[in-house]
């Protein structure tokens, strides 16, 4: 089924002419609002700090990729691995170089670019994806950042927004508030660094109106891509705990997280590119929700509800 939205596998196959992968690396950076002993942070975290399922050991998501490359400090090994991975399974090697897990920019400067330099010597990487927070992209690190940019080279910033809803975000923990998100994203733009969202859809604390408020905010700054999540609750996270002592967190149904996501996408501008559009977990860790279709399945859900409302991207936009 055609996807009525600007989908970043669509945009990648027209830059590059097929497909480009992500090699993810854990950098061992840490969050700047956890405490030495690794306790506090986000609320929704589980203290793994979105580490890449592949990069996991001892986990059964139920996936084929799950669990084929092995978890490991050297960020050679985890480099290598990752390209062997793509090569076997997608027959190429074309991939963008993803610091994905914890906060990538969490560390003095001189440090994070013997890090970057370390891992792009490895393998000629059409870009470099730094996962971070708003609150750690001051203008040393952009400078850094930049230094990277030349032809056909790209460098995106991953940048948490999470919610537009300060009262939201200190709930959750996250350590700042919202107003923090556009001078950041300002700030990375100016200098031609690429920006991407995250969004989190956090029924239990806030609905549309404040998931709009956040979209307002991708609309409305040089955001160049987004990726939207459900709200899942993984073992080990204080958001888990609290479900189980008073079962009242609420995670979205399949049926509602197609209907919100596609009232958002509608939304959306339709210049922004989407990257994701639903969290995903292994299963021995995801304590809630537990029954979801894959991938694919909600994606054409999501596509099948937009094209019955005569939605595409934007449409609703005003």
């Amino acid at each position: 089924m055609t996807r009525p939205w600007n989908a970043l596998s669509t945009v990648l196959k027209e830059r590059y002419g097929g497909p480009v992968y992500r090699v993810a690396v854990d950098a061992g950076l840490s969050c700047p609002n956890r405490r030495p002993d690794g306790s506090g942070g986000c609320a929704f975290c589980d203290g793994s700090g979105a580490i890449a399922t592949h990069l996991r050991t001892g986990e059964d998501s139920g996936s084929t990729s799950a669990l084929l490359l092995g978890s490991s400090p050297s960020i050679e090994d985890q480099v290598r691995r990752g390209l062997s991975y793509i090569r076997r399974r997608y027959k190429t090697g074309f991939a963008m170089l993803h610091f994905q897990a914890w906060s990538n920019t969490n560390a003095p400067v001189p440090v994070l670019e013997k890090i970057y330099d370390r891992a792009l010597a490895l393998h000629p990487f059409l870009g470099l994806i730094v996962s971070t927070r708003a609150d750690l992209v001051d203008d040393e690190v952009v400078g850094l950042l930049s230094s990277y940019i030349r032809p056909g080279f790209e460098v995106w910033v991953e940048l948490g927004l999470e919610s537009a809803s300060d009262a939201v975000l200190a709930r959750m923990g996250r350590g700042h508030d919202s107003a923090i998100f556009a001078p950041a994203a300002r700030r990375l733009a100016a200098n031609g660094i690429h920006v991407c969202a995250h969004l989190l859809l956090m029924p239990s604390f806030e609905g549309r109106a404040g998931w709009l408020a956040a979209l307002d905010m991708v609309n409305n700054n040089p955001v160049e891509a987004v990726k939207i999540h459900n709200l899942c609750l993984t073992r080990g996270s204080r958001l888990y705990e609290e479900a189980l002592d008073c079962g009242c967190i609420t995670t979205a149904s399949v049926r509602r997280h197609v209907e919100d996501m596609a009232w958002l996408l509608a939304h959306l501008d339709p210049h922004v590119i989407v990257e994701r559009l639903l969290a995903e977990f292994p299963s021995a860790r995801l304590g809630m929700p537990r029954h979801f279709p894959d991938k694919s399945q909600v994606l054409d859900r999501i596509a099948g509800h937009m094209v019955a409302k005569g939605w595409a991207q934007g449409a609703l936009k005003v």
